[in-house]
């Protein structure tokens, strides 16, 4: 029981560090490439224009995605769950629907925040599952892995502060999933910034859109573990320019090779200094 205790308390803890991540964003600050930075903040300028035409929650979603993966671009502290470069996807999902929609819930027997922690164990079991059968890592099955598989996280812990059932909460996580297989990780001159950052938010809203179709009651035609054996087998299929190496993809097209160029020529006027 007192192990159980400590458990708890350490994704608690887990918990409260995203949440001291997500508030210490700063809005002035550039990552070392000039690549990130700043577009949270342009974000969070949009929704306070009430112009977003997504709900509040799912708006505050996305400006929290943006200011996680800035936050790790500019080597603030984060946690990377399931990885660095998919960090803004689960807390931007929890974090925000604490804030909009969990406060109002609150009952003294089942605080907004032991559900949030409840939450984190229900994508924990998930990205588990995933990481065992396919991969978490970019290098190995792409950004399907990454993103892909916190976005099933997200989809599945959203799910469960939603009231869903176990099989539910699974549904959430193979549409999510499916709708990131053949995911490319092409980041340009191979750093965690574009497209990683904005990435981050396809993920989110994929989760949440994963998450109202299962507790619609809406059944995935392939199940959650086939989901993931084809994760796996894609994976294994992609070719190595495309899996995190920066030699394939976005990261050598012509816009890349320009900010690629304007990243050594900084380098180099570095040196002379």
């Amino acid at each position: 029981m007192r192990q159980k205790k400590q458990i708890f308390e350490r994704m608690r803890q887990m918990y409260h560090e995203m949440k001291a991540a997500d508030e210490g964003y700063a809005a002035e600050l550039r990552s070392a490439s000039g690549m990130a930075g700043g577009d949270g903040e342009k974000m969070h300028r949009f929704n306070v224009t009430g112009k977003n035409l997504c709900s509040g929650y799912m708006a505050l979603a996305m400006e929290k995605a943006l200011k996680m993966g800035e936050s790790n671009a500019c080597m603030k502290r984060i946690v990377a769950a399931p990885t660095a470069g998919s960090c803004g996807v689960i807390p931007a999902v929890l974090i925000s629907y604490e804030e909009v929609v969990a406060e109002s819930e609150e009952s003294g027997d089942d605080p907004a925040e032991d559900r949030m922690v409840q939450a984190l164990f229900t994508a924990a079991g998930i990205g588990k599952v995933i990481a065992e059968n396919a991969s978490i890592a970019g290098a190995s099955g792409g950004c399907q892995a990454e993103i892909g598989t916190a976005a099933a996280m997200a989809a599945g812990a959203l799910t469960f502060l939603q009231g869903g059932t176990t099989r539910q909460i699974m549904q959430a996580a193979a549409f999510a999933l499916k709708n990131m297989l053949g995911l490319t990780c092409d980041p340009v001159g191979g750093l965690v910034e574009v497209p990683c950052i904005k990435r981050n938010v396809a993920g989110v809203v994929n989760a949440i859109s994963a998450a109202q179709l299962a507790m619609a009651g809406i059944v995935s035609a392939i199940s959650p573990d086939d989901t993931i054996d084809s994760m796996r087998r894609i994976g294994n299929e992609l070719p190595v320019c495309l899996k995190e190496t920066g030699m394939g993809g976005l990261a050598v097209t012509e816009s890349a090779k320009k900010i690629m160029k304007k990243m050594l020529n900084v380098t180099e006027m570095l040196k002379i200094d």
